[in-house]
């Protein structure tokens, strides 16, 4: 038996997000399904996080175990021919068996975009959030200054059933505009349930002068999370990364450059 991690992007537009769910089509069903088709029984895909319905993602990674002899940098293009076209593999790598796609992961990196304008903009308004006429920049890269670091996130998340710990560590959080289109970055350890939507909510709330910077700081302090702050619409939301640390090195260098034209 092998196991096989696989690079994966998709629109999530249309899925209940990654985990399977008896009342939505999900990524991790049709990526099963490709399985099934690719290999002739049921494999079970193990997913690097539970993405939220209508989120997407430029890197997801997810591992499974088949007994196969296919190479393993051939899986990703052999799975493409049973995945959708808004789901598709971008590399293969084998790993050792006892890689885990999620408890391996030592950091996330997310994006979400959000515009600004007289108007409602169709086109953008398709992947991204609409935040009013005008923002002010100053207000949210401080915003972005006090979510960074070590802190409890207990106000930045959705109540679950999940006992993660509320305490992250945000490496990173940054601003980055062009033209009328605002992304919001975050790198960090773990998120909790939202987190990535809400601390996109505190920005925004704080470019549209909704709160201060100042109570952004005391909901890190107190836990309780101001009526302005909102969780952002999932639409905006994209999964940009996925960190292995040491390990991800030693699958990159794993890789072999193949036409994928040649996909025999």
């Amino acid at each position: 038996m092998r196991r096989f991690l696989v690079e994966l992007q998709f629109n999530g537009r249309k899925y209940g997000g990654w985990q399977k769910n008896d009342n939505a089509l999900t990524v991790q069903s049709v990526v099963e399904e490709a399985l099934f088709k690719l290999f002739g029984e049921k494999i079970a895909a193990e997913g690097c996080s539970r993405t939220d319905a209508g989120v997407s993602a430029e890197k997801y990674f997810f591992h499974f175990d088949a007994d196969t002899a296919l190479p393993a940098e051939r899986v990703c293009y052999k799975l493409d021919r049973f995945l959708p076209g808004d789901v598709q593999a971008q590399s293969s790598v084998e790993t050792d068996a006892r890689f885990h796609a999620r408890r391996d992961a030592v950091g996330k990196t997310y994006l979400y975009r959000f515009y600004e304008g007289e108007h409602i903009k169709p086109l953008l308004n398709r992947d991204a959030y609409y935040a009013g006429t005008q923002l002010c920049e100053e207000n949210m890269r401080r915003a972005c200054e006090i979510m960074s670091g070590k802190h409890d996130f207990s106000a930045f998340r959705t109540p679950s059933s999940s006992h993660s710990s509320p305490v992250k560590t945000v490496r990173a959080a940054y601003i980055v505009k062009q033209e009328d289109l605002y992304s919001f970055v975050v790198t960090a350890d773990g998120f909790l349930y939202n987190m990535a939507r809400i601390m996109a909510g505190a920005a925004v709330a704080a470019g549209q002068g909704k709160v201060t910077p100042g109570e952004i700081a005391e909901a890190l302090e107190t836990g309780v999370r101001p009526a302005k702050i909102i969780t952002l619409p999932p639409k905006g939301l994209v999964l940009k990364d996925v960190e292995y640390g040491d390990k991800r090195e030693k699958f990159a260098a794993a890789r072999k450059p193949v036409d994928k034209k040649s996909n025999g």
